[in-house]
């Protein structure tokens, strides 16, 4: 058994000798998900786009609503899972593995003081979920390369699934795609075949009929002849001998759809609107910000709920989960593109108090300023703190002093001014006492 789940006893000697280590090397297997997304367009497709579009989402790590950037585990999930990827790479290869084997596992490597030093992905092809009859625990059986297997406890793994019928092992999209899929490679197989079969050429007509095949050979040759010495432009036939073009379609139609067909079945199976795999025919949005709001809806946002739950169930102790650490992906990230409606939006949440100007200035990434951190509100954009405490300063008295908190510190007023302290009446006039 060799490592993540037990370091080899050589480790140290292998260290001190390049030389050894590198005749130990072996080639990178291309895992099974390659050979499965390779040979169709549609299903290639739909994976790049869901896989690509979480892995450019920032994952970060929350205590309440403030980024922790100095602690590991920001570090981790934000720029190197482990010492062979990046964090882009990593959750790029996560959702591939997800979208194509149904499951998705990745290691949890701890270190001597049982804090969580890397993320490793497995095989998926290599584990296999398990659970004990007694406790009903989840462990995971991990086949290693050198045939040996090792058994994992449930919360060193990370385990992202596709649809599951048990909640444990997530369904192969492949599979359920499969009759799609053979289906479309016998319309494309026919296809070729037509390509391969005769679409264009001339008939030559010749007035007696019984010719021999000598003779019939004879009229093409002198045919061909005279075409190639004309130049392949005017050709005169003489004896009554006629020549004519004909042309067939090399694919038919109707087997074109059979393409339109494949591409809805897979965008169904994936979640996502059939629009991003190229078939517009159903598109009722005119914007292409209602289009992006329809792909976050139906596909994004699901699987960031799956990967937020998991990471924050398996990753934070219940101590830090019970004082407010959280992992989130920043889903702001994807409005980048639309540069006016990120303007529009932070223009009404700074004027609208539930934004400071800091926080939409680090959305572009610039510095924050001095004076940015107060919440503002319209009138015009004055800050919240002014509106609460001098609400006479909206009113244009000068000199006015703050308005009282309550009717006690308002009849404390009045006795230290040596006046009455009348009871106001509802309009705010001074009433007479009984």
């Amino acid at each position: 058994m060799k490592w993540p789940f037990r370091k080899s006893r050589n480790e140290a000697r292998a260290r001190d000798k390049p030389r050894a280590r590198e005749r130990d090397l072996r080639m990178v297997q291309r895992p099974r998900a390659d050979a499965t997304i390779q040979g169709n367009e549609a299903i290639y497709a739909a994976v790049s786009r869901i896989a690509n579009t979480v892995a450019s989402m920032p994952m970060h790590y929350y205590k309440g609503f403030e980024i922790q950037k100095d602690h590991p585990l920001e570090r981790l999930v934000n720029l190197e899972p482990n010492p062979n990827m990046s964090a882009f790479g990593w959750r790029q290869t996560m959702e591939v593995l997800r979208n194509t084997e149904g499951n998705a596992y990745a290691l949890r490597v701890l270190d001597r003081l049982g804090q969580v030093e890397r993320l490793d992905i497995l095989n998926p092809t290599r584990v296999q979920p398990m659970q004990d009859p007694e406790d009903h625990s989840i462990w995971y059986k991990v086949t290693m390369d050198d045939g040996n297997t090792a058994v994992a406890p449930g919360f060193l793994v990370i385990n992202l699934k596709h649809m599951s019928a048990n909640g444990i092992k997530g369904i192969r999209p492949i599979d359920v795609l499969r009759k799609s899929l053979d289906y479309d490679t016998q319309v494309k197989e026919l296809s070729l075949d037509q390509l391969d079969g005769v679409n264009h050429g001339i008939m030559l007509t010749v007035p007696n009929s019984g010719l021999s095949q000598e003779q019939k050979d004879d009229v093409v040759e002198r045919f061909l002849e005279t075409y190639e010495k004309s130049g392949r432009s005017v050709v005169i036939l003489e004896g009554g001998l006629t020549a004519t073009n004909f042309s067939s379609q090399p694919v038919d139609s109707q087997l074109l759809d059979v393409e339109r067909i494949t591409r809805n079945r897979v965008a169904t199976v994936y979640n996502l609107p059939p629009h991003l795999l190229g078939d517009y025919t159903d598109t009722s949005f005119s914007t292409a910000e209602q289009q992006m709001q329809e792909f976050l809806q139906l596909t994004i946002t699901p699987i960031v709920q799956q990967w937020e739950d998991e990471f924050n169930r398996k990753m934070i102790s219940p101590e830090d989960y019970a004082d407010g650490y959280r992992f989130r992906f920043d889903l702001s990230a994807l409005l980048r593109a639309d540069q006016n409606t990120t303007a529009n939006m932070s223009q009404m949440a700074i004027r609208g108090g539930w934004r400071k100007p800091n926080e939409v200035r680090a959305m572009y990434g610039l510095p924050p300023d001095p004076r940015g951190d107060e919440l503002m509100s319209s009138r015009d954009l004055i800050p919240l703190r002014v509106l609460v405490e001098h609400p006479e300063l909206l009113l244009g008295i000068v000199g006015a002093q703050p308005a009282p908190d309550s009717d006690e510190e308002e009849a404390r007023a009045h006795r230290e001014s040596g006046t009455s302290s009348a009871p106001r009446t509802a309009h705010g006039k001074e009433g007479k006492t009984e």
